[in-house]
């Protein structure tokens, strides 16, 4: 008999979270590793066709060179290109020309490069980062670390992530007003699977419903005009047989050389003395071949925006060309399990031109266009973007000059030229004098 009462706090609830969120201007990156534009069809995923259709979405975002789940979840974080930023692949050599994966010394190249969730606290007055799971988010920087953090593990459940998610953004004392997250699929079951596979399509799925779950929680606590919802992929996908591997023992010897090699990128380090001898025997094996290139750091091309960085002195570069790969210990494990015949790998990395490395963008909420096909952008753009969305101080002088800028992306804003901070600023006494007295009289009901 206490259901309308009950209805009517459930209601009230959901009108004071709304407010809760509206101190400051609240953004949330979603990031699906490796999903494809193309995987988004009306019949295979619903609800994400649906919120691209409704929403501010280009056909594809540019992705930073190499096209690798590092290199580009930085890129995105910090506004800058490779080459200043300095995570170079997921796999590099560290400074003592060692292999190096997932390190602090990886993500600190220069200690001038803080992430947004840094500058986005840095800038105070109450503002709070909570971060999932997002590639170089555990380290500190400049000694500092988001109010919110949950280190990589993929056991937890997707859903609980968001959850917790939403937990950060309704928290009474500490409000995240800006939350990266991270997911680790489809790219994980692609790369051991291959793109057309069963499994990354049962992949596909899972995003479709955890878009889906987002939406209902935003729906059912009333937010889905507080917040500004991106969803985006940091690359694409492409499938590589056996026969189409790369030895580099057929052009080279391996006693000649140190290398990292992951998929269509090598870093090769030849042993003193014997660089014009290693480049020479490459290049031959490229011309003859005619699978993969080869750079010396100056014949980079400048498009790429790497080699400009000491982390390349000294190394050769190579790059398969599309659907081919250099064969390393990741692919022995997986023919290990199958047969040449059958054996199928996933990999990322290629020229970020080609339209299979392309990722995802889309975004909704209150700040951006609806049903609006934007002309496609680079994803080094998307910190000023967001440095509007917080109306962050871009000259505050903890802040560094960023590489991306706000012209490829101005185009998804409802208003380009207006403050952000004229649609989300905090609510009035007055609104929040009436919510507190519909909460009252609704307690009193329940009495």
């Amino acid at each position: 008999m206490y259901r309308p009462a009950v209805l009517c706090l459930v209601a009230v609830f959901a009108v004071v979270t709304a407010a809760t969120v509206k101190r400051h201007p609240v953004t949330v990156v979603v990031s699906f590793d490796g999903f494809r534009p193309d995987y988004i069809r009306p019949d295979v995923t619903p609800h994400m066709a649906q919120f691209r259709d409704a929403s501010a979405a280009p056909p594809y975002m540019r992705s930073a060179f190499p096209t690798k789940t590092f290199v580009n979840h930085f890129t995105m974080a910090t506004g800058l290109n490779p080459e200043t930023h300095g995570v170079l692949d997921n796999t590099m050599f560290d400074s003592h020309n060692e292999t190096m994966h997932y390190t602090y010394e990886q993500f600190h190249y220069d200690d001038s490069v803080v992430p947004i969730w840094i500058q986005n606290e840095n800038n105070g007055e109450g503002r709070h980062s909570g971060v999932m799971m997002w590639p170089g988010s555990e380290f500190p920087y400049q000694g500092k670390t988001p109010t919110y953090i949950e280190v990589y593990n993929n056991s937890i459940h997707w859903n609980s992530r968001i959850d917790t998610i939403m937990s950060w953004i309704e928290n009474e004392n500490q409000p995240a007003n800006l939350v990266f997250a991270y997911f680790e699929e489809p790219d994980r079951t692609g790369h051991k699977k291959g793109v057309g596979s069963q499994e990354i399509q049962n992949q596909i799925l899972r995003v479709d419903g955890t878009v889906k779950y987002i939406l209902e929680q935003l729906k059912y606590k009333n937010l889905e005009e507080k917040i500004n919802l991106i969803i985006l992929s940091d690359h694409g996908m492409e499938t590589v047989t056996y026969d189409r591997m790369i030895f580099l023992d057929d052009y080279v010897s391996n006693m000649t050389y140190k290398s990292v090699i992951t998929g269509p990128n090598a870093f090769i380090l030849p042993n003193t003395g014997k660089f014009d001898e290693v480049y020479t025997n490459l290049s031959s094996g490229a011309n003859t071949s005619k699978t993969f290139y080869v750079f010396k750091k100056k014949e980079l091309p400048d498009r790429w925006h790497m080699k400009n960085n000491p982390r390349l002195n000294g190394i050769i570069y190579l790059l398969s060309k599309p659907s081919h790969a250099f064969w390393y210990s990741f692919y022995q494990n997986i023919l290990d399990k199958t047969t040449k015949e059958m054996f199928r790998t996933g990999t990322h990395g290629y020229d970020n031109d080609d339209p299979l490395m392309h990722a995802l963008f889309m975004v909704s909420g209150p700040m951006f266009k609806k049903n609006f096909t934007a002309q496609p952008f680079d994803n080094v753009d998307l910190y000023p973007l967001i440095s509007h969305l917080l109306t962050l101080d871009e000259t505050a002088n903890y802040a560094r000059p960023v590489n991306g800028t706000i012209a490829g992306v101005e185009q998804l804003l409802l208003s380009p030229k207006s403050s952000s901070a004229g649609t989300s600023s905090s609510s009035s006494p007055h609104v929040l004098a009436g919510i507190l007295a519909t909460f009252i009289d609704a307690l009193k009901k329940y009495q």
